[in-house]
């Protein structure tokens, strides 16, 4: 680790170029293997556990997200009064200490759902503080000229492990079962904290961190995290909680809108992969496996794509997650196993554009006193509803069946698609008509008289 001190120092920190950058991205590597091996063998343990099915899965999912919806604005604050990378190096070994947490149990032959799902809420509070902290710690790495560049080169490296997690786990689950799996995921972190405690060491970037969430005006606009200001009436502190959301640009509450469809009703492969694994494909844990395997191809074409494009505007997101809802449709009547991984590439692709479009216009298109609470309504949004997705999702799968459980929420994704691109067309020639009417008066206040007669 000696040679991480010397690349740093003699690199600055030089955005994508940095060595810092790259060494994150080495750990990082690693650590989403285990993480995805992890993932496979948490629904599959959920799925066989009694009472196990549909419901079962849906609980984990939902506990594992729900503290995204609850705590995320709090998440966020806490991101903006620390370091972002120390605050990471905290979460990391927390998640390290839950895989442990299922690991031993399993060992010892006594997991239920009822201790599954509460642990799984604890680790989904823990990941509430990670994913701020992790988004803020790459906008440190790379400046904001760099974060598309940035994000998508990770997520294009990262999902290279990602390939290999899912089948992987598959392998493992059928050999041994769950309970290696998450031995290999504690193991897994370990990397990553190293890097991310010498890296917390380093200078944070000028322009950077001063600029980003970290900044000392803090994600809600306050004097700083040392400040001491009065102490608001109830009243005040509960329109406060509302409004931050509403005093968003309008463009980012529609990112916001189109993440909660994406992330909390489309993004359910939890939920169904299993289901159409187990009951329309007949297929085993390493089946199973194997579509998380095409969804992280379909992740990596999509994050590669992403890296060669100019920043995103307002509609690019919005397009992607229109390709989403399609994509998902059309999976719900593959006749077979090999058609249906076809369809999950696409949708990994989809995925993969919309969030690095939308994640990088947010951060683009706030203030620095409002990129705070962008970010935590995005992930709020995109993780917070799964909870609720995941029910509404699996009830439609118990009433309806499984394939009308992709049906309905990629119905729902390309109607909110068409919606706020409509509403996005609309708004632009309002904006050149008041952008006209204000340039008319100034224009001919300065415009200079001609000779008189």
């Amino acid at each position: 680790m000696a040679a991480l001190d010397n690349a740093a120092a003699a690199s600055g920190a030089g955005g994508v170029a940095s060595a810092g950058y790259r060494w994150y991205l080495a750990s990082q590597v690693l650590s989403i293997v285990g993480t995805m091996m992890s993932y496979t063998a948490l629904f599959w343990l959920a799925l066989h556990l009694r009472p196990g099915g549909a419901p079962a899965l849906a609980a984990v999912d939902a506990a594992q997200c729900l503290p995204m919806l609850l705590f995320s604005r709090r998440a966020g604050i806490i991101v903006a009064r620390h370091r972002a990378a120390r605050v990471a190096m905290l979460t990391q070994a927390l998640q390290a200490a839950g895989a442990l947490a299922i690991g031993f149990p399993l060992l010892a032959g006594r997991m239920s759902i009822w201790y599954l799902v509460p642990l799984c809420f604890v680790i989904g509070c823990v990941q509430c503080v990670d994913l701020p902290a992790r988004q803020t710690f790459m906008f440190d790495l790379t400046g904001p000229g760099q974060l598309r560049r940035g994000s998508s080169l990770f997520a294009t490296v990262t999902g290279l492990a990602k390939l290999a997690g899912p089948g992987v786990a598959g392998i493992i689950i059928a050999a041994s079962g769950e309970t290696a799996v998450f031995f290999i995921n504690a193991a897994s972190f370990l990397g990553v904290i190293a890097v991310l405690g010498r890296l917390s060491r380093q200078p944070v970037r000028t322009g950077a961190g001063a600029s980003g969430p970290t900044g000392a005006s803090g994600p809600t606009g306050a004097s700083g995290p040392t400040g001491h200001a009065a102490p608001p009436d109830a009243e005040a502190t509960a329109i406060r909680r509302f409004r931050w959301l509403l005093d968003l640009p309008r463009e980012v509450q529609a990112a916001v809108a189109m993440a909660l469809l994406v992330g909390g009703f489309g993004l359910q492969f939890s939920v169904t992969n299993p289901l159409m694994a187990s009951r329309i494909f007949h297929l085993g844990s390493v089946g199973f496996g194997l579509f998380g395997t095409f969804i992280a191809v379909g992740g990596i074409a999509g994050n590669y794509y992403s890296s060669r494009r100019k920043d995103p505007g307002p509609l690019e997101f919005i397009g992607w997650s229109g390709v989403f809802g399609v994509a998902e449709c059309l999976a719900a009547v593959m006749p077979v196993a090999w058609a249906y991984d076809v369809i999950m590439v696409a949708l990994g692709a989809a995925t993969q554009l919309f969030a690095v479009s939308a994640t990088v216009y947010v951060q683009q298109a706030t203030p620095a006193a409002q990129r705070g609470p962008a970010l935590a309504a995005y992930n709020a949004g995109f993780i917070g509803f799964v909870p609720a997705g995941a029910f509404v999702v699996a009830a439609i799968a118990a009433t309806a069946g499984t394939r009308w459980a992709l049906v309905g929420p990629g119905l729902a994704v390309v109607v909110g698609a068409i919606a706020l691109a409509a509403r996005a067309r609309a708004a632009v020639p309002a904006e050149a008509a008041k952008a006209t009417e204000g340039a008319a008066p100034a224009d001919a206040a300065t415009a200079t008289p001609g000779p008189l007669p």
